[in-house]
Formats: C-alpha cells, structure tokens, sequence
C-alpha cells in the first residue's frame, strides 16, 4: 500500500492538498496527526507539493514541459493560470469547474494515481483540502468526502458543487463568525472548528516568564512581521524604513532570509505582530494573546480580506486595508499596543485555535466511521 502513515488497520484516510503555498499540507498534517494518535487512522496525504505521501504530478502545460513541479505555475490558483502565456483548452468545463483543462497529461495522471489508490485501499473516508476536482472523482467513486470551507466570496457554481456534495464541511474559523452567504445552504453540515495552527502551544512561554527581545534596541518595544509571501511591498527595506519613522519601535521580519521553525514563541515574546490575513498566519498568531495589526493581501475570491473582516467584527485586531506609508505605523503601533493595556480581546482570545485540529479530525472520523459501519468495515 502506497503512502499510508499511521495504523494499517482501523479508519483508513485519503487527504489532499492543494499545492499553492504550503498552509494546505500543514493544515493536513496537523489534522492527520490528530487522527492517527486520537482515532488510530492510517492517513496517506496526497498533493503536487514536495512533502506529501503520495508527490502528485502537476496539472499544468508548464510542468509537463520540464517535468517539474518546481515552477512558478505550482504557486498559482487555478484563478490565476488563466493569466499564464500558456493557452488551455476550456480550462473550467464551461464554467463547471475551476480547473480541468482538457489535453493535459500532468491532469489525467493525477486523477488516475488517486482513483487508483481509491480503489485498491478502499478509503473510509477523504478529507479535501482544496480542490472541487479532487472532491468530485472521490466522491464519485464512492467514498464520502469532507471539504475544507474556505472564505471570501465563494458563490461560484463550482465551489457551490463541492460544498454541496460533501458528507461534512470543516471551517477553520471559530464558530462565533457568522456564517458566510457562500455557505448557508450547507450550514447543516458546517463543523466551524477554530483556527489551525501546526504549532503546539505547550511551545508558548510561561505567562510569567520575562518577555525576552535579544535583538531589540535597549528600551524599545519590538514588532514582529510575518512576513511570508507578502508580495514585492513586503521588503525588508520596507520594514526599515517603518523602523526608522518609529521611534521606540525595533522592527522584526521573520520570513524570506528570516525564517524560524516556530515563530509562535517570537510572536509571544513581542509587543505588536503584524501580519497578513491568511488562515495558517492567523491561526499562528491566535496561539498567543498578542496584539495584531491585519494587513490583508489580494487573493482569488477575496480570502484574505473576509478572514481579516472576520477577525475585526471580533474586536480582535486592528485591521488596515492596505500597506500603508512607513510613517501611518506611529499610530498603527501605539493603536494596537494600547489593546494590551486595556484588556482588549486578541486573536488568541476569540479564534479558538487550541484543540482545533483535534475537532477538524473528529469530524472527519466520524463520517468514516459511519460509512465504515454502513458498509461493514473497510475490505
């Protein structure tokens, strides 16, 4: 059996993750290691992204061109590629899909390696984390399916079709956020779990330890950015030139050169983080009572804008629409470290994040378990 992680017998799980940025493989790792140590589940991870089980060909001309994954076309949606210089061939099935473009190898391949492990380890259960395309063959061959729910505006007949056929849909978000237009029609089979983070948060300092800043300037108060893939505004320059219009600040980027193998114990240690508003960053940021400031990035149906939107009718965080001029952070800083101050709430006080991989992974057992029982067990 290809790629199975955990017990060989028991629950049997099949997940997917999408290949653009790497939040949708720790998503799935950190649920599937809830599932192997709470549920003793074998899990096989499937995805187009170095790391997984079973490493998936890309479904893009580019990459059967090279033969590699290791390509710009691998960070793009499928909103995206439709702006490549490469021309595919009614790429959506007019309008009924997001991709699947006909005469692509990489695409056929990789729906075929699924269905074959589909059919030869018979799955109680397939977790999707994300792909309509991926959903439906799984589906199709008779396994149910449980579908991450994703925000923004999503009311696309696509992601309408994955959302509508799934046996269980898990939110990452905390299930004080209303729930989004999007998603209505499905709200009986919404599981709005909290943030998940990959990150433990016994990692996190002891409320009582002193707040250690070894690269601050003697007396400032330190700013952490999450700097990941911000775009080209999001430079290091850029970050000194906000240091320089902020006196009494010291400014510090993880990401790019910076990167740390948990930043949660940085985040704690500091006075103010800023970050963008993708859900691994803030669910990252919620595993501490640290204030933040949100700076959404444009992404495909408005994603980070509603998890920003969400975390601001919360009243826990301060969030700016755009990168503003290094100077506007002054008050940006002083705004956001006076939430301290005044008790006000912090991501980590409403998203819910501890415990939420656990949850996500009982909802997933759960619609094994019943399949595994309708059917008499796994064969």
């Amino acid at each position: 059996m290809i790629g199975v992680r955990g017990a060989t017998t028991g629950l049997r799980v099949g997940m997917y993750a999408h290949h653009h940025g790497s939040g949708h493989l720790h998503r799935c790792r950190s649920i599937a290691a809830e599932l192997m140590a709470t549920h003793g589940a074998s899990v096989t991870v499937f995805s187009s992204r170095a790391g997984a089980d079973v490493e998936l060909p890309m479904d893009t001309m580019e990459a059967q061109e090279t033969g590699t994954v290791e390509l710009d076309a691998a960070e793009l949606d499928a909103a995206e590629l439709g702006t490549t210089a490469v021309s595919y061939l009614d790429a959506t099935a007019h309008g009924t899909l997001h991709w699947a473009p006909l005469g692509v190898p990489g695409l056929s391949d990789r729906m075929a390696r699924i269905a074959e492990w589909v059919v030869q380890t018979r799955p109680d259960v397939f977790y999707v984390d994300v792909s309509v395309e991926v959903a439906v063959l799984v589906r199709l061959l008779g396994v149910p399916v449980v579908h991450i729910a994703m925000p923004g505006t999503r009311s696309d007949a696509p992601h309408q079709l994955a959302y509508a056929q799934a046996s269980a849909l898990i939110a990452a978000w905390p299930a004080a956020v209303p729930t989004p237009d999007h998603l209505r029609a499905h709200a009986d089979r919404l599981h709005p779990v909290g943030g998940i983070s990959r990150f433990d948060a016994t990692t996190l300092p002891h409320p009582t330890s002193p707040r250690v800043r070894e690269s601050a300037q003697p007396g400032a108060s330190t700013v952490v950015v999450l700097q990941g893939k911000g775009g080209t505004s999001w430079t290091e320059d850029y970050w000194r030139d906000v240091e320089r219009a902020c006196p009494g600040w010291h400014v510090e980027v993880l990401g790019g050169r910076h990167t740390v193998d948990n930043p949660v114990p940085v985040i704690a240690a500091a006075d103010v983080v800023v970050s963008a508003a993708g859900q691994n960053s803030v669910a990252d940021i919620g595993l501490t009572t640290t204030p933040a400031v949100l700076v959404p990035q444009e992404r495909p149906f408005g994603e980070q804008a509603a998890t920003a939107r969400a975390v601001s009718e919360l009243g826990a965080a301060v969030v700016v629409e755009r990168l503003p001029e290094p100077a506007a952070w002054a008050d940006l800083l002083a705004d956001a470290s006076r939430r301290r101050d005044s008790g006000a709430a912090s991501i980590g006080d409403v998203w819910n994040v501890r415990g939420a991989a656990a949850r996500a992974a009982t909802v997933i057992a759960r619609c094994g378990e019943h399949r595994a029982s309708d059917s008499g067990g796994s064969q």
